[in-house]
Parts: C-alpha cells; sequence; structure tokens
C-alpha cells in the first residue's frame, strides 16, 4: 500500500523532479519509508502513552514505563523498518541462508545501539522535568537524530552486500 502511494505520487512528478528523484533514489525511498516508520514510532509511543495514562501512570514523571513504552515502540518500528528497507529502499534480495541472518542481526544490532541512545534521550524530560510537552518534544527530536543514524548504518553496513547482489550502487 505505502509503495502504490509512493508509485502515484512518482507519476506525478513534473520531469526535472523526476530526475532529481532518480539521481537520489536511494536517499528518497529511505526519507519516504524512515517517515512512515517515524510516524508507526510516533504514534505506538503516545499511544502508550495514552494507555499507561489510563492506569493513572505519568510516562513524564516514571522511568521505568517510559522505558517499557519506548521498548515497545521500537520493536514495532524497527520490524516495519527492516521489512521496508530489505525491500523496497536497497532492495536486498538475498537469498541465502547466512546472508539473511547477517542481515538481520547487523541491522537489529545497529537498531539496538540507536535504540539506546533513544532511551536516553527520552530520559532527559523525566530527569529535567520537563513535563508533558518536553516529551512530546523530545519524541520528535529524538527520531531525526535516530532516522540519520539508522541510515548510515543500513546503507553501509546492513544492506551492502544485498543491494550489490541485486545491482544496487546508491
Amino acid at each position: 500500500m505505502l509503495e502504490a502511494l509512493l508509485q502515484f505520487v512518482l507519476k506525478l512528478l513534473p520531469k526535472p523532479l523526476k530526475k532529481l528523484w532518480d539521481k537520489y533514489e536511494s536517499v528518497w525511498r529511505y526519507c519516504y519509508y524512515g517517515a512512515w516508520t517515524t510516524v508507526i514510532s510516533i504514534i505506538t509511543k503516545l499511544l502508550g502513552k495514552w494507555l499507561f495514562g489510563l492506569a493513572g501512570i505519568s510516562l513524564s514523571e516514571s522511568p521505568v514505563p517510559n522505558g517499557i513504552n519506548t521498548t515497545i515502540s521500537w520493536i514495532i518500528s524497527a520490524t516495519f523498518a527492516f521489512i521496508v528497507n530489505k525491500k523496497y529502499v536497497f532492495h536486498s534480495n538475498t537469498t541465502e541462508k547466512s546472508d539473511l541472518t547477517h542481515e538481520i542481526l547487523t541491522f537489529y544490532g545497529a537498531r539496538f545501539a540507536t535504540f539506546f541512545l533513544e532511551l536516553g534521550l527520552m530520559e532527559l524530560p523525566v530527569l529535567f522535568q520537563w513535563g508533558d510537552t518536553g516529551y512530546i518534544i523530545m519524541t520528535i527530536a529524538s527520531q531525526f537524530i535516530i532516522l540519520a543514524l539508522n541510515y548510515v548504518f543500513s546503507k553501509l553496513v546492513v544492506f551492502k552486500k544485498g543491494a550489490a547482489q541485486s545491482g544496487q550502487t546508491t
């Protein structure tokens, strides 16, 4: 569905923008699917905040539930990101079990590293008592930092071999 939406929009682009798309396709695709991953992360995190709130727990005041909420959001977002990055961004066509295992382990390893960065960033509103507004601002700001770092890891480490196998050079 998301790829169909992207293809529809691409058909509407004027020629100069289409040339720009073609020149930097992997970057644009990563931004597009990264934006959807970010939306999923933000929605799941805010949904968790709402659900904890129903139970009378304020995430802006409680580090343990805040960490649980961030972890659940991360698992959902990282799994979505692996699928779309492999298939639509880096066009990895790995067929060997060892190559797929390598992609999965390095992807989740890199995402795990940025997850710990996100955990640290999401504790700032709690530690400095920034309240709900600070929590929302940090949720959004941390996603931009994570997006950039995850692109570098995915392009240079995770899907490098799979992209080479499918003829991708970007």
